[in-house]
């Protein structure tokens, strides 16, 4: 079981582990019905709750996530498991008086930590509830490495207006089964209106997803402030990347999408968005683009003005269409139905020709993404390259292409019956292609759940393996745990590169070799105010300090090095990397943050 100042989200991320474990107790709860809402009540905030590997919690109610609740404002939440490579901690959803499936595990006043936990929205009759958490106010959420399976049958996430302005953090997460996968309209991970400040997504396989990664409120007026999708893997999701159109700022860089928006698409759908069937545009792209407009409380609108600064970087992803998706345009075009069309990445001539049921003569001409990022004049900081389709990732689990034709069977047989209105036709008997791995290995539902691993996301395509913008794979790097070493070995330089809207290759000068050495070198302290030491076995021969721009700003010889202390009270405040260079030639990057 699994305006915008960059350098403060980086920063941010850096301190989400001190932000844990600066609290003042650390509490074990014993496993068992309730009892970690009892540890809630009797203890508050200001406090990790830690949780056994294995162990069960189930919920006697939905917990609330309050001032009340965490005696305090101000106060966090903090859910931690216990570290394991077996099945961690498993909270559960629990049921009303009445039988039925509580709707949330958390609902959310204040801010929460969830890492290294089983979230089960599935009670022991199979129900699944709606989803895993209701925002109702302006908080901060981190949730890394957890499984969450099924994800809810609505949105696994909710917030809604109140929650504006909401920072959200979800890495190294293993997401299954959000929506409930019987047509196209079944919500997805983000539900609701809320306009986040930030969404930070790294590192995460979701798993038969549901209609919208990230929904929202279609085009209307600006929405979340800063969107970072980065490194994750989809497999089987319904339709939308996100519905949003007027992000600020969104990065969508080394993602593998493996049978994406698998309810095609017909035209009379596209009445929902810009300029449909006007100006020619009559495509929907997964990079969702519309001129941005506010309306203040008077009605009165004001356009965005160009150039824009808005920023979006689409690089170095893969959508990988199956042969199975594909037939379903296909059958459409053979049986003289309605023209559907899968959604493509962008709708350029890149675009793959298969993907219509009608000839597509200049793709580029039906799409006002395309006619945007064509626009370098009043759109410049919008980038779109270095993608690719229909290269097959060469999955070592042979389960994912058996569940490409449940998959295929499911969805047209939903187009046959909803929309085509073939007689007798009836939804698809085929088994669903939701990942329930327990369901083929005939556990119960009352000792859901028990199958680990509950997926393996690893594929063996040579060419897919180093095609992300730092040489590494595509997707998940989860899945390849050397190559995600030496990604977080330059994470924040890698980081960096993006953010500057560099669409060359980022060369990673670390090795796996130097990883594991580099585990005897450390920094005291850091963050640091006027003097560090490096703690290393070895002599050092020369230490480079760099900003995130990239900028040498501090250069030591070995001279200068005797004791391992350096002066860095010269330095401005933020975020530094240091090239140490050892006695022995093995050089290894280190983050440090100069407050």
């Amino acid at each position: 079981m699994k305006v915008l100042n960059y350098l403060s989200i980086v920063s941010a991320l850096f301190f989400l582990a001190p932000n844990v474990i600066n609290a003042s107790d650390t509490i074990t709860v014993a496993p068992g019905l309730g009892t970690l809402e009892a540890a809630i009540t009797a203890n508050g905030g200001d406090v990790v709750y830690k949780l056994e590997a294995g162990a069960w919690y189930g919920c006697q109610s939905i917990i609330e996530v309050n001032e009340t609740t965490l005696k305090g404002a101000g106060k966090a939440l903090v859910l931690i498991g216990e570290e394991t490579n077996e099945m961690p901690a498993i909270i559960q959803v629990g049921n009303a008086s009445d039988g039925s499936v509580f709707p949330n595990i958390f609902n959310v006043y204040s801010d929460i930590t969830l890492k290294n936990l089983f979230l089960s929205l599935q009670d022991f009759e199979g129900i699944a509830g709606a989803g895993m958490m209701t925002l109702n106010a302006p908080v901060k959420v981190v949730i890394d490495k957890c499984v969450i399976d099924p994800a809810g049958i609505n949105n696994t996430v909710f917030a809604d207006i109140p929650a504006n302005g909401s920072k959200w953090f979800f890495t190294n997460n293993l997401v299954l089964r959000h929506g409930h996968v019987l047509g196209p309209n079944d919500g997805g991970l983000f539900g609701g209106y809320a306009k986040y400040d930030t969404i930070w997504v790294e590192n995460n396989s979701f798993i038969s997803s549901g209609q919208d990664f990230i929904n929202g409120d279609f085009h209307s007026n600006m929405q979340n402030k800063f969107i970072w999708v980065n490194h994750n893997t989809f497999i089987w999701h319904d339709v939308w990347i996100k519905k949003t159109y007027n992000d600020k700022d969104f990065f969508f860089t080394n993602n593998l999408l493996h049978d994406m928006s698998i309810f095609a698409q017909m035209y009379a759908w596209g009445q929902f968005f810009p300029d449909y069937t006007t100006k020619g545009n009559r495509m929907l792209s997964l990079t969702a683009i519309d001129t941005a407009y506010s309306v203040d409380t008077d009605g009165v609108v004001t356009n965005e003005s160009l150039p824009s600064d808005r920023k979006m970087f689409w690089q170095y992803n893969l959508q990988y269409n199956s042969p199975q998706l594909k037939k379903i345009p296909k059958y459409s075009a053979e049986n003289d139905k309605s023209p559907l069309y899968l959604i493509p990445m962008l709708w350029n001539n890149d675009a793959p020709q298969d993907y219509a049921s009608f000839p597509v003569a200049s793709p580029a001409d039906s799409s006002r993404e395309a006619k945007i990022l064509a626009d370098k004049t009043n759109w410049p900081y919008m980038k779109y390259n270095n993608n690719w389709y229909d290269k097959d990732p060469g999955y070592l689990d042979p389960v994912i292409n058996q569940m490409n034709d449940s998959m295929y069977l499911n969805v047209i047989n939903w187009y046959k019956t909803v929309l085509f209105g073939e007689a007798g036709m009836q939804q698809s008997e085929a088994p669903s292609y939701n990942w329930d791995v327990d369901r083929w290995a005939g556990t119960p539902n009352s000792e859901y759940p028990t199958v680990w691993p509950r997926f393996n996301g690893k594929y063996s395509n040579p060419e897919l393996l180093n095609a992300s913008i730092e040489g590494l794979p595509l997707g998940d790097l989860n899945w390849f745990p050397e190559q995600k070493a030496r990604w977080e070995s330059e994470k924040t330089q890698i980081e960096a590169h993006i953010l500057s809207l560099n669409e060359s290759k980022y060369t990673i000068t670390t090795g796996v070799k130097n990883i594991i050495q580099a585990k005897n070198i450390s920094i005291y302290p850091n963050p640091a105010n006027d003097l560090i030491q490096i703690n290393c076995e070895q002599s050092l021969k020369n230490v480079n300090v760099f900003d995130v721009t990239g900028k040498l700003v501090m250069n030591l010889e070995s001279q200068n090095l005797i004791h391992k202390n350096i002066n860095i009270s010269g330095l401005n405040k933020g975020i530094y990397i240091l090239k140490i260079v050892t006695s022995n030639d093995y050089d290894y990057s280190m983050k440090l943050v100069k407050q």
